[in-house]
Formats: C-alpha cells, structure tokens, sequence
C-alpha cells in the first residue's frame, strides 16, 4: 500500500508497557504456583475471573476438599498483592485441570485483538522555482538534446542559486 512504512514506534512501545502492566497482564493473580504450592497447582487451576469471582478447577473432590479449606488464606494471598481487592469469592469445581493456564484478565484479550497502526508518511515539499540566471540559460541553450535542456532547466530552476 502506498504510504505505510510499518508499524509506529510510539504504539509498539505502548503496546509493549501495556503487557508489562500489571493489570494487562494474562493472570492478574500471579503465579499460580507461587499462590498455593507446587503439589496443589499440579491439581488445580484458575479458569476465570469475573467480576470478582475467581473459578478454580480440581483434579477430583479431594484437592477440591483441601482447597475449600484453605479458601480463606487463598483469598489473603491473592489480595495482598494488588492495590484493591481482586477476587471476592472463590468457587471451586471438580473437571478436567488444563495444562496450560487460561487468559483470567479480559485485559489482556483486547490488547491482543489491537492491532499495529501503520503511520502515513508525510509528501516531501518540493523545492521552489526560481529564475534561471544569465549564466544557466547560456549553459542550458548549449545543450544538444532539447529533453537535456527541459531536464537541465527544471533541475537547476530547484536547486538553490550558490550566490544566494
């Protein structure tokens, strides 16, 4: 397309210090494991957070058990953290843990549906015209080919007089 160079620096910069920022990030809450150890992440995991409720999948009624139990410290340690309070409720159900962990923040969603702007470059003003001298006209009036002399003319009518 004509006119695009690419993406602009200042929205790559943006974009990027927006991924870094706490509150675009994928999981607002922090490393799972971090939060609740590494035998329980292995059974458990975050699936949502909406409007202040948190959705933890377990492996079976067991983890889901020592999780409920621990409900409280979860909700402690996930809050701590941020500046106000992030999660209100947690609920906790029995499935399948996925073993990657999903996208909590919608955030972090529509930064990724953002798509670079490509900037438009600006037209370069051209030179302006001035009167040829006595000399220029000499020199051009002794050139052979009359494209040489349109060219020659053109060319030193934008160029700037070296008197000048």
């Amino acid at each position: 397309m004509k006119g695009d160079e690419g993406p602009s620096p200042l929205g790559s910069l943006l974009k990027g210090l927006l991924r870094r920022h706490p509150s675009f990030s994928a999981s607002p809450l922090g490393d799972w494991r971090d939060l609740v150890g590494e035998q329980a992440a292995r059974y458990s995991q975050p699936v949502s957070l909406r409007k202040g409720v948190l959705v933890i999948v377990a492996y079976d009624s067991i983890w889901k058990h020592h999780l409920e139990l621990h409900k409280a410290v979860l909700l402690e340690r996930i809050n701590e953290k941020a500046p106000e309070s992030l999660v209100e409720k947690i609920v906790i159900r029995v499935g399948e843990v996925p073993d990657t962990p999903p996208v909590l923040n919608p955030h972090q969603r529509q930064l990724e549906k953002l798509s670079p702007v490509r900037s438009r470059r600006r037209r370069q003003r051209k030179a302006a015209m001035r009167p040829l001298t006595a000399d220029e006209k000499d020199l051009i009036r002794s050139l052979p080919d009359a494209s040489l002399r349109a060219i020659g003319t053109r060319l030193l009518r934008r160029t700037e007089h070296p008197e000048s």
